[in-house]
């Protein structure tokens, strides 16, 4: 039996231990020895679990490294504890405490080993329409972004290594996150129709957002750019967000003003911009199907753009959206 996201999820926000948890904990933890594959959600529920046993000593005689099945979970643990201090000079701490030297150690030489691999994996991608794909091009333009700045500022090589680092790993973390999406969701892109116009979410839109609004703290050279980090926004389900908010706007009467460029939607008091661009796919057959493919995503702060949205007239509604739509004369 496969466990999802939402089920696993749900046993971890229950304040007491669920019935069939100990069913569960040892269907996957017998997987993981077995080194069978299990789902990206799978390993972040059980693969903490089995990186914690102990023996009839009370001693840790498991190494995670060694099961194939939680190689992922592995990567997004230490990334995360370490993002913002790659090389481990600094106190790190975990639920245990702060992480002895030894360990750091370890740590750090596996997200460099990571950090090696992935950034050559990514080399030879190709700009397409897998996921992979998507990354590495993010990826790759960030790089370059990268080197502009620090060749602006003149910064030196061992700090500019160390920013383009963050940025590979950052782009894993990245891939792993929308990989898992789409794995819960069973399919590689969502579509609606708005005004007789097909719309798009996809690979491309989640990873885009995610490198260019939702990583404020390893972009340094983007200082310009909007971050956000409304909880109310889960960044785990960021297409689901769009789809809403578009589903939304259809009822609206005013939604047969969409530009098929923008949407300014109020979320929790707070002004966000969807944006649109013209996208083809090419199919089998010599067929093609022309979208409107969701860009990007993120918060409007800028005072130029807010002001030009002071004129606009603001749309309630009781699926938890505002809109705002340019006054027509």
């Amino acid at each position: 039996m496969n466990y999802t996201r939402e089920k696993l999820q749900s046993i971890n926000a229950q304040s007491g231990k669920p019935t069939d948890f100990d069913e569960i904990v040892q269907t996957l933890a017998d997987r993981v020895f077995a080194n069978k594959e299990i789902s990206l959600a799978e390993q972040q529920f059980v693969c903490g679990i089995v990186e914690s046993l102990r023996n009839a000593k009370g001693e840790k005689d498991l190494n995670i490294h060694d099961y194939i099945s939680c190689k992922d979970y592995v990567f997004r643990n230490r990334y995360l504890l370490y993002f913002n201090d790659l090389n481990g000079n600094k106190k790190v701490y975990n639920f245990n405490g702060e992480i002895p030297i030894e360990r750091k150690r370890v740590d750090v030489a596996f997200l460099q080993k990571e950090y090696d691999e992935w950034n050559l994996f990514i080399s030879d991608k190709l700009n397409g329409s897998e996921l992979i794909n998507y990354v590495s091009q993010e990826t790759k333009y960030q790089i370059k972004e990268l080197d502009k700045y620090c060749e602006r500022l003149q910064i030196g090589s061992n700090r500019k290594e160390y920013l383009k680092k963050s940025l590979v790993l950052h782009g894993k973390y990245i891939y792993l996150l929308v990989k898992e999406f789409y794995q819960e969701l069973g399919k590689e892109e969502e579509t609606t129709e708005l005004n007789g116009e097909k719309i798009l979410i996809d690979g491309f839109t989640y990873v885009h957002t995610m490198f260019r609004h939702f990583s404020e703290q390893i972009k340094e050279h983007q200082a310009d750019k909007s971050y956000h980090f409304d909880e109310n926004v889960g960044f785990k389900s960021i297409p689901n967000f769009l789809l809403n908010a578009i589903e939304c706007y259809k009822k609206l009467p005013e939604s047969n003003t969409f530009n098929n460029r923008s949407l300014n939607i109020i979320f929790n008091g707070k002004i966000y911009a969807i944006w649109f661009r013209p996208f083809t796919k090419y199919l089998k057959g010599n067929k093609r199907i022309d979208y409107f493919r969701v860009q990007t995503f993120y918060p409007v702060e800028n005072k130029a753009d807010l002001d030009k949205l002071k004129d606009y007239k603001e749309i309630n509604t009781n699926c938890g959206f505002k809109y705002l739509i340019k006054n027509v004369t």
